[in-house]
C-alpha cells in the first residue's frame, strides 16, 4: 500500500491534488492517505495578550475550515484518510511530516506559475521540494481551469 501525504490549504489548486488522488484510488491503487493542513503561527505579541489555549483552538478551527472541501471530496468518494493539522512554516512541516510518516510520495497542488513567478511570489510547493528528503518523490498537480458548474 502506497502511503501518500496530501497537503491542502482549501484552495482550488490544492483541491486539484485531492481530485488526482481520488483518480488514483479509482484505478484500484491501494493508498494510505494523510491529509495535512499547516497553519501559519500567529505573529507579533499576540501570545502575550491571548492565552496559548485560545491560540491553539484558533489554529485547530482554521485548520478544520481549510480541510472541509478536501474532506468532503474524499468522504464522497468513500476514501479513508487520516487528517493532520500543524502550525509552522508550511514547507518545513510538509517535509518533516513526509519523513516522520514514512510517506512514499507527496502529492500537492500548485498554481502552475513559471520559475520566475515562483521566485518573485514564493511557492510553498517549490520550497517544500527543496526541503524534502530526496528519497521521497513529490508530484505537483497544476491547478485545474475553472470547473463547470
Amino acid at each position: 500500500m502506497r502511503k501518500l501525504l496530501l497537503p491542502v490549504d482549501g484552495s482550488d489548486h490544492s483541491l486539484s491534488a485531492v481530485r488526482h488522488v481520488i483518480k488514483l484510488h479509482r484505478n484500484n491503487e491501494p493508498l494510505e492517505i494523510h491529509l495535512l493542513n499547516v497553519q501559519p503561527p500567529v505573529r507579533g505579541d499576540v501570545t502575550a495578550f491571548v492565552p496559548q489555549e485560545v491560540v491553539d483552538d484558533f489554529h485547530i478551527e482554521e485548520g478544520e475550515k481549510a480541510l472541509v472541501a478536501a474532506r468532503k471530496l474524499l468522504d464522497d468518494a468513500g476514501i479513508p484518510y487520516k487528517k493532520h493539522i500543524h502550525v509552522g512554516n508550511a514547507a518545513e512541516v510538509i517535509a518533516h511530516m513526509a519523513r516522520d510518516l514514512r510517506c512514499d510520495e507527496v502529492i500537492m497542488g500548485t498554481h502552475g506559475f513559471g520559475t520566475v513567478a515562483q521566485v518573485l511570489l514564493g511557492s510553498v510547493s517549490h520550497e517544500a521540494i527543496h526541503q524534502m528528503d530526496p528519497k521521497i518523490p513529490v508530484t505537483l498537480i497544476k491547478a485545474e481551469k475553472a470547473r463547470a458548474a
